[in-house]
């Protein structure tokens, strides 16, 4: 599987339009955005049971967030509504037209009963149509009465009339109106008969004078109902204990808390998939942003998005550690071991930036849970911060230490926040405890992975450069002792080369390691290069120019070889391969003239093979290689003659194009004549010759 991962990875190596390809570039972040959001859906999804009324919970349930309880609420606003009666509109005219009509009664009683025309004085009273209906005894038992009578009667129905609708009538007490005027006319003065002729005549005039107002009704018992404040589940509540039944308020509790796998939560699958879009966006933006280099380097980015994706399955890792009740098992999130890869394989800016991202995925993992969250930002701040300047893989462990001592301040920093009491203090020292382990773990983790991550994607970092360029190293002991003097003239060419490239903001480091091992070939056939010949026997005076051209220019080739065995990264490797670019073997060249005068030998017959440079950090290498190599030719070297060489050596080179391919301007150049000139000054300075003092006795 490996192999294969490595196969495809050095296609796009190798493949300029992949590493460039914008296709490939968006399939990185789209792929990268799809793992990052099945990782965490589960963590952002509650987990879902398949539960009914009567049912018998398997475990214990917690409310993982806040909700509504509706059941609880709806049955309280409608206690609330019942507790709202009806209201009415008391009609102030019901009144008065029931006396209207008890008195327009009693006026025809009193009219027909004076009447002597009426021989039928029932006859003549219904004619009148009266606005009160009574039985016919009734009727002529008031027309027999006196008009003095009739007065009274008038007076006591007046009377109870008005007690009636002191009390207002509505609809739902009007069948009470019989016995509240009994009651009235038990005071009465009147005989027992007049009392009932009275009831009989008042009680079916009698109307509601409170008429029932449904919009006003509805309107206070909403408003009412709408008053209670609602039921709240809180997060960490119990809805239902392991072992117990399940009844409708439980049920119905599931049912707010989306916890009942009856219908996807599409709201939620959506949400969390634009917040890894806005999380994807602003890594790709900063990216777009502020490091072009990586942002169009589809190599880099795969690195990076490993990186990322590592560091995700980090903490998705530790996600899987709550259900088995580890409390505060969020402070071993490895944010840090993603900081530091990030700081030490591209920069501590990206690194920063990462450590915010990462601690937004930490509150995605851990419900957004503030102390973790911010325990992690720290923590990959600081780790960040720890490997900025890293030059040995020593200092990565001193990081860890260093992330470890951090988070135990701020992990009691956020204990103290919430609290920390004496029942709770097994649980501080387990967070201390994986505060610790957080550290070191992430330094472990860093220090096992870069090594990979270099190898596999050919990133050069401080730690492997110094590795390297240490004497130790098994190429540079071999070139030692199988070719000093080309191992001493590559020494000064890495001082040259790394003093220049300061000069000019190349990399110091790699030009210094690249001119280290840039003539490596030379341990092939080491007496045919000059600085290795210690006798004045040349054995190149022994064979024809064309077979010395083809030795003298192999060494890049065989050096190139040597470099590939050593599995040396790409950039050293470029280096040995471009330093001579395709630049003339003059030498030989005239050699081959002098022997052969048919001028058929073409200049470009001794060139090397090349390519020309293709980076700042090779064309300065090949300068350096070839100034050093004509200075220290020279027989007296003073700063003028020094200085004279450097400036037609750099101008050879410019006229003859080799620096065509890189992005050295001429600006550059003057700066990098200048640090030669320095350097070497300061190598061949004069030196006073010490008089031989003589012999004492």
């Amino acid at each position: 599987m490996r192999s294969n991962l490595l196969k495809h990875i050095r296609q796009i190596t190798l493949s300029p339009e992949l590493r460039q390809s914008r296709s490939l570039r968006l399939s990185i972040y789209v792929v990268l955005s799809a793992l990052l959001y099945f990782l965490f859906l589960g963590n952002v999804l509650p987990e879902r049971f398949n539960y009914d009324v009567g049912s018998v919970a398997e475990k214990t349930i917690k409310a993982p967030t806040d909700a509504l309880d509706t059941q609880v609420t709806k049955r309280l606003r409608d206690e609330a509504r019942k507790e709202v009666g009806p209201q009415f509109n008391k009609d102030f005219e019901v009144e008065e037209k029931v006396y209207q009509s008890i008195n327009i009664f009693l006026d025809y009683v009193k009219k027909v009963a004076a009447d002597p025309a009426a021989s039928d004085k029932l006859a003549a009273f219904k004619a009148l149509h009266p606005p009160i209906t009574v039985s016919d005894e009734t009727l002529i038992k008031l027309l027999e009465q006196s008009p003095d009578t009739i007065s009274s009667y008038k007076k006591e129905a007046a009377r109870v009339t008005q007690k009636l609708y002191s009390e207002n009538i509505t609809d739902d007490n009007l069948p009470n109106t019989g016995s509240k005027l009994d009651a009235q006319l038990a005071y009465s003065d009147l005989d027992r008969e007049g009392r009932l002729i009275v009831k009989e005549f008042v009680q079916p005039i009698i109307r509601p004078n409170m008429i029932y107002d449904q919009e006003a009704t509805s309107k206070k018992r909403e408003d009412a109902a709408q008053s209670t404040m609602p039921v709240q589940i809180n997060k960490g509540e119990i809805i239902v204990k392991q072992g117990e039944r399940i009844d409708e308020e439980k049920l119905s509790k599931l049912e707010d808390l989306k916890l009942l796998s009856k219908r996807p939560n599409y709201r939620m699958y959506f949400g969390f998939a634009g917040c890894i879009l806005l999380w994807m966006l602003c890594f790709a933006s900063y990216l777009e942003m502020t490091r072009h280099k990586l942002a169009r380097n589809n190599l880099l980015l795969l690195c990076g998005s490993i990186i990322v994706l590592l560091t995700a399955l980090g903490i998705k890792t530790i996600t899987l550690f709550l259900p088995l009740g580890f409390p505060n098992i969020g402070y071993l999130t490895p944010i840090a071991m993603g900081t530091m890869l990030i700081t030490i394989l591209f920069d501590m800016q990206l690194g920063i930036m990462l450590s915010f991202l990462f601690a937004l995925l930490t509150g995605v993992a851990f419900d957004l849970a503030f102390q973790y969250v911010f325990a992690s930002f720290i923590g990959g701040l600081v780790g960040a911060f720890a490997v900025s300047r890293v030059k040995h893989r020593l200092v990565i462990m001193r990081a860890g230490f260093l992330i470890a001592g951090i988070n135990l301040v701020t992990i009691s920093a956020m204990q103290a926040l919430t609290s920390s009491t004496g029942s709770e203090l097994t649980q501080y020292l387990q967070s201390l405890l994986y505060g610790i382990i957080n550290g070191v773990f992430s330094a472990v983790v860093t220090i096992g992975v870069l090594p990979f991550l270099e190898s596999t994607f050919g990133i050069l970092t401080p730690i492997s450069l110094l590795e390297l360029s240490n004497p130790n190293h098994p190429l540079l002991k071999k070139l030692l002792m199988e070719a000093p003097g080309t191992y001493h003239h590559s020494l000064i060419v890495g001082n040259l080369a790394e003093a220049a490239a300061e000069r000019v903001g190349a990399d110091a480091l790699i030009c210094r390691v690249g001119a280290y091992f840039h003539d490596v070939g030379k341990m092939k056939r080491p007496l045919f290069f000059i600085e290795n010949q210690m006798s004045k026997d040349n054995p190149h005076d022994k064979i024809a120019p064309t077979l010395s051209h083809l030795i003298i220019t192999s060494h890049v080739r065989d050096g190139l070889e040597m470099q590939e065995e050593a599995r040396l990264p790409k950039p050293i490797r470029d280096i040995c391969e471009q330093h001579h670019g395709t630049t003339i073997l003059w030498y030989f060249y005239n050699k081959a003239l002098e022997q052969d005068k048919s001028g058929s030998i073409s200049p470009d017959d001794f060139r090397y093979p090349g390519p020309k440079p293709q980076s700042k950090e090779a064309a300065i290498v090949m300068l350096c290689d070839a100034v050093e190599a004509a200075v220290r030719a020279m027989n007296r070297p003073t700063p003028n003659r020094i200085e004279s060489v450097i400036h037609k050596i750099v101008k050879d080179r410019l006229n003859d194009g080799q620096l065509d391919e890189c992005n050295l301007t001429l600006k550059d150049l003057d700066k990098v004549s200048d640090a030669f000139l320095r350097t070497l000054n300061g190598v061949y300075h004069a030196r006073i010759e010490y008089p031989e003092l003589p012999k004492s006795n």
